[in-house]
């Protein structure tokens, strides 16, 4: 009856108090292998490590109800080279095993998005599988650790984009905000986010190196990296004056952000009629043949008038780049062949003077990032955002409105009057801009910009007519040529 028994049991089973007295008979005469405790096999042949790594999933849900993968297993649905592998079950219990050693832990039940295998052993999501791969853990004498380091789990995303493209990258990143949430586990979720994020911002820059621009020292231009601590440097030791604007209502905000975009654009040698601007921007009338100039001038419009959006600063480096992209896609809405919000793949140049090489420009963007969070005070951060943005020239155009926008960005995000440079000072701002970059002159443009904040500040901006008086008494819509004619310059509103 006792072998009748023993043979109806399926190859590799547990004990139970019933069955307890016949297995201890059957392992005293060799007729079962002991694999774990209460866990036997009755192949009495082949080696144990062998079978318990052919069988392994099968050994895992005879020991565990619903086990999930978990940590380094979660993401290589396997043994790591010493053996260990990690679960998450509903009882935190290790199990030692010939050649394996399982280490569960309790953990949250199965969700919605992760998968059932065959044999019952679940298998996480890739977004839940590197969320709790974020959380950090120290290999000991006995086992590996736990989970990847951020090296690791940055090589795991570079072979998934490698599969399954940006748009795969980007669904997974969606799906890691969700799982967060989920899981509880926000924090772990929003550090994973900034990794994708930054290499999808690679992968947009470099699809050759993606992932490891920051990571290779001679991807960063180094002359670069002069200049802004130079910079850097020069601003921790200017002390700006303290020039904070008042609530303003929403007629003197479109008032002041339509010329903040109409001079802009201006530096750049789009040049309107103050009237036929206005018509551009609030009645979208657009000059014939000239559809590409007006729509850049109510892309950034679009940008600058927008109170919340101009009066927070990027948080991080991710973060710092998404604007970038979102700005120069509303400003070059209207030029397809420019590429909005996509980082330029060709060296540009202004001049004769070459910017950062495509290369180079996201690691030496992510130096400069580093330096502009060390500055307090949204003058500081502001110059520097600015030159930061104009020397790297991340697009193939439109970079010097983008690098406006970032300087007034930092100034709203501090309460402080933005910087307008109006038609007659463009030629001092670019000869400011060209000294510090072949000659490190930080002096100029610290102090052309100072003055500028000081006139912007000045200006009444509340009425339409009284404004454009002020303004042509400031001669501020003369052309450099007349200026230099006439010996005139910009003049303080009186």
């Amino acid at each position: 009856m006792e072998m009748q028994s023993l043979k109806e049991l399926p190859e590799i089973f547990t004990t139970s108090p019933s069955s307890r007295k016949m297995i201890s008979n059957a392992l005293k005469t060799n007729r079962v292998r002991r694999l774990a405790r209460g866990l036997y096999t009755k192949d009495l042949d082949t080696p144990l490590e062998n079978y318990v790594r052919r069988h392994l999933w099968e050994i895992v849900v005879k020991l565990y109800d619903e086990p999930i993968l978990d940590g380094r297993t979660a993401l290589q649905h396997g043994p790591a080279n010493d053996g260990c592998i990690f679960l998450v079950t509903s009882k935190g219990r290790d199990t030692v095993l010939p050649g394996v050693t399982i280490y569960a832990r309790r953990g949250h039940a199965p969700l919605s998005g992760d998968s059932r295998t065959s044999n019952g052993v679940y298998i996480p999501s890739p977004a839940r599988a590197l969320i709790e791969n974020m959380v950090p853990s120290r290999a000991s004498s006995r086992r590996v650790a736990r989970t990847y380091s951020q090296d690791e789990i940055e090589v795991y995303l570079e072979s998934y984009l490698e599969r399954y493209g940006e748009g795969g990258l980007t669904r997974l990143r969606d799906q890691v905000r969700v799982v967060g949430q989920q899981l509880a586990m926000a924090e772990e979720a929003e550090k994973l986010d900034q990794i994708i994020g930054a290499l999808l911002v690679e992968n947009n820059v470099l699809p050759e190196v993606a992932g490891r621009t920051y990571r290779d020292k001679s991807r960063i231009d180094a002359d670069r990296l002069v200049l802004f601590e130079k910079l850097l440097k020069a601003l921790h030791e200017f002390i700006p004056a303290d020039r904070p604007v008042s609530p303003i209502d929403s007629a003197s905000n479109e008032l002041s952000a339509f010329y903040e975009a109409y001079f802009s654009n201006f530096i750049e040698g789009i040049k309107f009629d103050v009237e036929e601007a206005r018509d551009i921007v609030f009645a979208n009338k657009f000059p014939e043949g000239r559809q590409e100039d007006a729509q850049d001038l109510v892309g950034t419009w679009q940008v600058v008038s927008d109170t919340a959006g101009m009066s927070s600063h990027p948080a991080c480096f991710d973060a710092f780049l998404r604007q970038l992209r979102t700005d120069h896609a509303s400003v070059m809405q209207g030029r397809s062949g420019k590429n909005p919000g996509v980082f330029k793949a060709k060296a540009n140049m202004a001049g004769g003077y070459v910017f950062v090489a495509p290369e180079k420009m996201a690691a030496t963007l992510k130096e400069g990032f580093v330096m502009l969070d060390e500055l307090k005070g949204g003058f500081r951060r502001g110059v520097f955002a600015m030159f930061l943005i104009s020397e790297v020239h991340p697009f193939d155009d439109g970079n010097g409105r983008v690098a406006r926008i970032a300087m007034n960005r930092a100034l709203s995000a501090d309460n402080q009057a933005r910087i307008i440079i109006p038609a007659v000072s463009r030629d001092t701002y670019l000869a400011a801009l060209r000294s510090m970059s072949k000659m490190g002159n930080e002096t100029a443009v610290i102090r052309m910009l100072d003055f500028a904040q000081l006139w912007t500040s000045e200006v009444p901006w509340q009425d339409w007519s009284e404004t454009f008086r002020i303004l042509e008494a400031c001669n501020a819509f003369l052309e450099p040529d007349e200026v230099n004619e006439r010996y005139l310059r910009l003049e303080r509103p009186r």
